[in-house]
């Protein structure tokens, strides 16, 4: 279940021999419904700034919401393979990618070293990780989470990285980041973004 910033709620109902599925309760306009699946640039007509889906706070067991639109663009469908890496040296936050997809580029020889489900390897200081997909979430498990330097409350924006990785970075680091450069309507616009807990 998730909260948007005029208190609509989103549900999202998922099954391995189904694409899925949103069903929304009480919007007041077509904008809305609109809004959910549109990924929102924060700085619209500037080129060069994230385009971001959400924010997901990490549970206690360590899962994290895939926003319905982002799982729908990259196809992180139930039960399906996903490869988890870092996304810059030391930063907290991590990539997710369809292995299929990525198994089509340059990750391919990373990802034959990937024998075993949920355990961490190290390829030139950068963690890696096959995993899957459950229902509408990824679950990190304490080596993943100390691998990515997070820990369970912390809210990841989900951002458009690549043609086939998803980032999910602090909502902090992102904030930093934007004021350092005098985007401050990108750390506004942070706040109207849905957050999935």
């Amino acid at each position: 279940m998730t909260r948007g910033e005029n208190g609509s709620t989103v549900e999202c109902t998922q099954s391995s021999t189904e694409i899925n599925s949103i069903i929304v309760h009480n919007l007041d306009e077509p904008a809305d419904m609109e809004r959910l699946i549109k990924m929102p640039s924060l700085m619209p007509g500037m080129p060069g700034t994230k385009e971001a889906y959400a924010i997901s706070v990490i549970r206690e067991d360590g899962s994290v919401t895939i926003p319905p639109a982002a799982a729908a663009h990259y196809e992180f469908y139930p039960l399906s393979p996903v490869i988890l890496t870092t996304t810059h040296r030391g930063e907290g936050g991590f990539a997710a990618l369809n292995k299929q997809k990525a198994e089509a580029g340059v990750f391919k020889k990373i990802i034959e070293t990937l024998k075993d489900a949920d355990k961490v390897y190290w390829h030139n200081n950068k963690a890696y990780a096959l995993s899957t997909v459950e229902g509408d979430r990824l679950i990190l498990n304490e080596e993943m989470l100390q691998a990515f330097h997070l820990e369970s409350g912390i809210g990841l924006m989900s951002v458009k990285s690549t043609t086939v990785a998803l980032s999910f970075t602090p909502v902090e680091i992102w904030k930093r980041k934007f004021l350092s450069r005098g985007l401050n309507r990108a750390v506004e616009n942070i706040s109207k973004l849905d957050i999935y807990e």
